[in-house]
């Protein structure tokens, strides 16, 4: 699968290759319906988490933790308690896990030299795609089970540690960054931007009118999620936050007049995490950040 997203999950990603087909008949049903919907007692993000407080927080790498029975693994740097850091939220590919994924992109080292926490979850088994099941993430904006638990994980990690709410981030590779892009409109109000990698679909139907930032990463050669499958979604998420026009420079697409940022960048990769894909995603952040 190429350098930048490591072995073992480029041998995962591998068993998907040749059903291009199949994904787009599973990806039609993205079509539906896309509920917004919230964490019960939703509030108005007021930037520090409840988990600030007096003291210091110890430094986390890849420390495994569970949460509804799925695992996480999660990177913070060591830091004052009452110290709002960024969070980012990575979500693997189909039949991956947390563990391909952040071996595979770096956040790890990056997340301590920028000072934020990263979190990869798994997602749930039973999901079928591509003519097979396995682990993976909900497609259809009608499936509430991992936006669910999604929220039920941001309620937890911004209750133990000190999050700046107003910097909440996903991404994800492949099935992860459907699943990311759709959390953009699940979860508009707990997410300050969102960047899919190599998975992306128009989100007809989607209810919310919130607008949220988005970078798009994609390849021209992908044989698992074809390019004018995330060009359906670069268009909707451009309609969506209301933007005017583009313009085109260094592979990369910025729309103008947006109420949120869009940005779509078509590279000549297959269907991998590209090897600059980690840093650009962070600096996409980064300008997205009230401070």
């Amino acid at each position: 699968m190429g350098a930048g997203i490591g072995r073992s999950m480029g041998r995962v990603e591998l068993v998907l290759a040749g059903h291009r087909a199949a994904i787009a008949l599973s990806m039609m049903l993205v079509a539906a319906a896309c509920g917004h919907a919230t964490s019960e007692g939703s509030r108005s993000r007021a930037g520090p988490s409840a988990g600030c407080r007096s003291g210091n927080l110890p430094a986390l790498d890849g420390e495994r933790r569970e949460l509804d029975g799925r695992g996480y693994l999660i990177d913070a740097p060591a830091a004052p308690a009452d110290e709002p850091l960024p969070l980012v939220l990575a979500f693997h590919g189909f039949r991956g896990s947390p563990r391909d994924l952040r071996g595979g992109t770096g956040l790890s080292q990056l997340a301590q030299r920028e000072r934020f926490v990263a979190v990869y979850p798994a997602g749930h088994e039973g999901v079928e795609l591509l003519g097979t099941t396995g682990r993976g993430w909900d497609l259809r904006p009608d499936q509430t089970r991992d936006r669910d638990f999604v929220v039920a994980l941001l309620d937890r990690l911004e209750n133990e540690r000190c999050i700046d709410q107003h910097r909440i981030f996903a991404t994800g590779m492949s099935n992860g960054g459907f699943f990311s892009s759709l959390l953009g409109c699940q979860l508009p109000d707990r997410l300050a931007a969102v960047a899919p990698v190599a998975g992306a679909v128009k989100l007809d139907g989607c209810s919310s009118t919130r607008p949220v930032p988005i970078m798009l990463m994609y390849g021209s050669r992908d044989p698992v999620v074809p390019p004018e499958m995330v060009g359906g979604a670069v268009t909707w998420w451009a309609d969506h936050n209301g933007c005017r026009s583009s313009v085109s420079s260094d592979g990369c697409t910025r729309w103008s007049g947006c109420a949120a940022e869009v940005i779509a960048c078509e590279g000549t990769q297959g269907h991998m995490w590209p090897f600059d894909a980690t840093d650009r995603i962070w600096r996409f952040f980064v300008v997205q950040s009230p401070h």
